[in-house]
């Protein structure tokens, strides 16, 4: 089996030519080789060529197989036998020439070829599940397409930031519109209360006394003709469905930007029994003066005396107008919207405080920059004691 298997180097010293024997040795080729102790008639010959126009070509494997029955050299199944060529009258003509017999031995070749792949040609690649003939490939092909699409529809409406898509990549994102910006939610604004119950009632009661009436949040606001402020806040505290007996609170509000009435005088009423609000305002101009409504709420002495010493408003009629936070000669009004923020020296300093001497005053701002000057307070008194003293206000470390 060695022997046969082995195939020689040289194609011309084999002792059987590609082209096979001359006529009438035909009948003695065999497919075995002889045994190594039986002599082989006319070994140490060579046979003449055949007398033919392809002599002088060299031998082609597939004709060398075809005559000896054996697979040509670097075949990948050595050892195969082959049909000669006048061994299979039926396969192959009597009377053949060596181009139809390389002819038909490709075609046999192709044909076994051909005869040895699966049924349904080549397998699909591996990992490519849409490329597969089967059809739960495709079907789990198709739910993960659909789980990606979800999970990118499901971003886009979070407002978030879709994932780069993959190239190639069917309905990529990248020129997908994004999601429009939603727009702030305006707050609640002022509405119209000339229907308010208690609008109607003062109309019906004071005629013109009521300028407008609006309404913020459920809280009712009414603007009031300066002269009739005390006959409204009389009424409305005689009222008897809401009697509004409490003043909660009076205060100011100061806006340069209106020219002609910067001031607004603020009245917060409170209706202990009917658990009811109502805030009134009356706007003034510089210079103007406002009647006093202490003579319907006592307790509105000493809030119209605290608008009087912060905003400047007077009130006529008030029982005890002065200020009641800062000194009777103090000039300004801290409160108005042109006061400065910052410390200034004024009259009032200037007359009241003792004179400092330089390095006095380096001491003071000293004390100012690190917060411990405090004006019109005990602390503030007892430093200018120590002034006057002649003592000193740091001392120095020993």
């Amino acid at each position: 089996m060695a022997d046969e298997n082995k195939q020689p180097e040289n194609p011309q010293q084999t002792p059987e030519r590609a082209d096979g024997p001359r006529a009438g040795q035909t009948a003695q080729t065999s497919d075995k080789s002889p045994s190594s102790g039986e002599p082989v008639a006319g070994a140490g010959r060579l046979p003449p060529p055949p007398p033919s126009a392809d002599a002088a070509s060299p031998p082609t494997p597939e004709s060398q197989a075809a005559q000896t029955g054996k697979a040509p050299s670097g075949s990948s199944s050595s050892g195969t036998t082959v049909p000669a060529a006048g061994g299979d009258p039926s396969s192959a003509p009597a009377a053949e020439t060596p181009e139809e017999r390389k002819t038909r031995l490709i075609a046999e070749a192709q044909a076994r070829k051909a005869a040895a792949q699966p049924p349904g040609g080549a397998s699909p690649g591996v990992g490519d599940p849409a490329a597969s003939p089967s059809s739960s490939d495709a079907e789990k092909a198709a739910k993960i397409a659909a789980a990606k699409a979800r999970v990118a529809a499901a971003k886009q409406a979070a407002g978030e930031k879709p994932a780069p898509a993959q190239p190639g990549a069917a309905g990529a994102a990248a020129g997908a519109p994004k999601a429009p910006v939603k727009k702030k939610e305006e707050g609640p604004k002022p509405t119209d209360a000339s229907a308010h119950p208690l609008v109607k009632r003062l109309r019906d009661r004071l005629k013109d006394a009521v300028v407008e009436a609006s309404e913020f949040i459920g809280q009712l606001s009414i603007r009031i003709a300066p002269p009739r402020i005390v006959e409204v806040c009389d009424t409305l505290k005689r009222d008897s469905k809401t009697p509004f007996n409490y003043l909660s609170d009076l205060t100011c509000v100061h806006s340069p930007e209106r020219e002609e009435t910067p001031f607004e005088i603020v009245y917060n009423l409170y209706s202990i029994a009917g658990n009811e609000r109502v805030r009134l305002k009356v706007s003034i101009a510089e210079g103007e003066s406002v009647e006093s409504v202490t003579s319907v709420w006592p307790t509105a002495n000493w809030m119209e005396r605290e608008v009087y010493d912060l905003f400047g408003v007077t009130f006529r009629n008030h029982p005890d107008l002065r200020r009641i936070l800062l000194p009777e000669d103090w000039e300004g009004h801290p409160l108005r919207k042109e006061y400065p923020l910052e410390f200034i020296e004024n009259n009032w300093t200037a007359k009241h405080l003792p004179e400092f001497s330089a390095v006095q005053k380096e001491q003071l701002a000293q004390r100012r920059a690190y917060g411990l000057e405090i004006l019109s307070t005990e602390e503030e008194r007892r430093m200018r004691e120590i002034f006057r003293g002649g003592k000193e206000v740091m001392p120095k470390d020993k």
